[in-house]
């Protein structure tokens, strides 16, 4: 398989864990105001979307960067790469984030984002470069802490193969850690034997060894409609903030819906929408805006002096996720595709 290929149903499962994710937000956010469901709480486990990114995340990186392997020269191009693809769209939506909170503070007297943040060098330096617990003035961005790490576990293999004791020995803790709970009672302990780790490695040996175990079409479908089936039956009974059983119910049968998508795919048993492909390419830049754009134009009808009704609030919410997704495919193919095909030709 070469890495130089597009998967589409990747592209796919992309867009799609970031489209959950949102209207999870949405529907959250409607709650919180009013006593009313959002599309009847259809995304009410959206959450999962996170543990679904997880689980492509372990596949990606080791699509794109598997002939690193053992090669440590080609450390730095592997860094430069991963660096390039979270950094600098994350720093413009982060200054534009903290402009805009800013703005609307100071002169618009309006609070929009997180007022609590400490404006302190220390602060802002955790923020920006993604350090475990950072000041998120973006709730989101939490999980892109969690993305650095796994790159650097990664990164580990790409210094030597012989290293792949210290992965194994990570993904062996954080099972225990699963099991028997944190008796350190560290947050740091539990970032780094997080049992996220685990969905990464699913993803990581699905792109390993997914084509050496062909499944059929019938195979496929029955493991995708178990996958669902089991996510649709516990996923309402799971918070976000039920550790392991998230990556129970949402991790494995994640990682069994990229096996049957990979195989049907394989098989040309269906074709993957354009639209959707294209959303899965925006899906960073999705991920990233979301949430502060449903803030803002929430608070912009009282800012403009008018007060809705529940009804109101819902039907404008759904013209905020269509408008959500539009600015963001509109953002990545103006802004961040440019920016980073620019800066990987300049760092050559």
């Amino acid at each position: 398989m070469s890495s130089k290929k597009v998967i589409n149903s990747i592209q796919f499962l992309r867009g799609f864990a970031a489209f959950v994710v949102v209207f999870y937000h949405i529907g959250g956010y409607i709650k919180k105001n009013f006593p009313v469901d959002f599309l009847g709480d259809f995304f009410g486990f959206g959450f999962a979307g996170v543990d679904l990114f997880f689980v492509i995340s372990g596949f990606i990186i080791h699509f794109t960067s598997k002939q690193y392997f053992g090669k440590p020269n080609y450390l730095l191009e592997y860094l430069k790469k991963r660096f390039f693809r979270v950094f600098p769209i994350y720093w413009l939506v982060m200054t534009s984030l903290f402009l805009l909170g800013w703005f609307m503070s100071d002169f618009l007297h309006k609070e929009v984002l997180n007022t609590a943040y400490p404006h302190t060098f220390s602060a802002y330096f955790q923020t920006y470069f993604l350090i475990p617990f950072h000041f998120a003035i973006n709730p989101v961005t939490w999980t892109l802490s969690y993305e650095l790490f796994f790159y650097g576990c990664f990164a580990i293999l790409i210094l030597s193969k012989r290293l792949w004791i210290m992965p194994v020995a990570i993904l062996l803790i954080s099972i225990l850690n699963m099991i028997v709970g944190n008796s350190f009672n560290n947050k740091y302990y539990d970032f780094v034997f997080s049992g996220y780790n685990l969905e990464f490695f699913f993803g990581f040996i699905i792109c390993k060894y997914y084509e050496q175990f062909k499944l059929s079409n019938l195979l496929a479908f029955l493991l995708l409609i178990i996958a669902i089936i089991i996510i649709v039956i516990f996923g309402f009974e799971i918070s976000d903030i039920d550790y392991w059983q998230r990556v129970v119910v949402f991790g494995f049968p994640s990682g069994f819906i990229l096996i049957s998508l990979l195989n049907l795919e394989a098989n040309t048993a269906i074709t993957v929408p354009k639209f959707t492909i294209l959303l899965g390419d925006a899906s960073y830049v999705l991920y990233l805006i979301h949430f502060p754009m449903l803030l803002l134009l929430n608070k912009m009808p009282s800012i403009l002096g008018s007060t809705l009704s529940a009804s109101q609030t819902v039907f404008y919410n759904y013209f905020i996720g269509i408008l959500i997704l539009l600015v963001s495919i509109l953002i990545h193919k103006m802004i961040e595709k440019p920016l980073s095909k620019y800066l990987m030709n300049v760092s050559k």
